[in-house]
């Protein structure tokens, strides 16, 4: 799982230039946006299925 949160953060980085927020995010998977600034600063780790959810998010950033 470490593997996919690195990921996350690399695709958060490169996210912070296109129409991508923490807050839209957190929005989505029904969370607290600082849960999200905890996984991001590596404090927390999101569940297996919550990183599903991130990459079908940031996948459609991607297409869209």
């Amino acid at each position: 799982m470490a593997k996919e949160i690195e990921e996350f953060r690399e695709l958060h980085k490169i996210y912070l230039y296109v129409d991508y927020k923490i807050s839209d995010l957190a929005k989505r998977l029904n969370i607290s946006r600082k849960t999200v600034e905890r996984w991001l600063s590596g404090k927390a780790q999101p569940s297996k299925e919550q990183l599903k959810e991130i990459k079908k998010y940031l996948d459609g950033k991607k297409t869209a």
